[in-house]
């Protein structure tokens, strides 16, 4: 397990972004972004937004990884995603758990960064990153179906739709939500 002190240095990159593993320090850089109206309307609209001291101890909690003796087969893998250029702004979030040869991922990008290709460069390289370090998964992601832009994203990236009664049990899945699969990519 790397001390806060490694997390803090540990940058990867593609074109464009810089991803750092999440912390609780991010908290404070993605707060205003990830909670507004126009992001949440996407994740839960009915559910009221997380305040900082709550967003602070997900993160907190996200770094340190699932509780092992209760399910030794998950993984689970946060970065937070920031702009290259100065002053390397902090943009959004990507999100993925693993549960053996099966997983999840999903991210959040602030409105602002919305329409710029800042998504589909962060999703092209998580997906390089969580190959390297679990190989031969099949990713699954849920959508809001009014969310099109995600949708398109995704089927991009070479997800199909999915009957929701045919997915495994999703924790991200909300009733309504569309189902997508990534099948494995040798």
């Amino acid at each position: 397990m790397l001390d806060d002190k490694d997390k803090k240095t540990v940058v990867m990159q593609s074109k464009n972004l810089n991803f750092e593993l999440l912390t609780e320090a991010h908290a404070d850089d993605l707060f205003s972004i990830l909670t507004t109206p126009s992001v949440l309307a996407f994740i839960d609209p009915n559910e009221n937004p997380p305040t900082i001291e709550e967003l602070r101890a997900e993160y907190a909690s996200r770094s340190q990884g699932p509780v092992v003796l209760a399910t030794p087969a998950e993984r689970w893998f946060n970065m937070a995603i920031r702009l290259k250029i100065p002053p390397f702004q902090a943009i959004g979030r990507l999100e993925a758990t693993a549960y053996g040869e099966w997983g999840e991922v999903a991210y959040l990008l602030g409105e602002a960064w919305w329409g710029k290709g800042l998504a589909f460069e962060a999703m092209l390289w998580w997906h390089d990153y969580l190959a390297a370090v679990v190989p031969k998964t099949e990713w699954w992601a849920t959508v809001h179906p009014i969310n099109q832009r995600s949708i398109r994203l995704l089927k991009r990236l070479g997800y199909k739709e999915v009957d929701s009664n045919h997915c495994p049990k999703l924790y991200s899945y909300d009733l309504g939500d569309c189902c997508f699969v990534r099948s494995v990519i040798d």
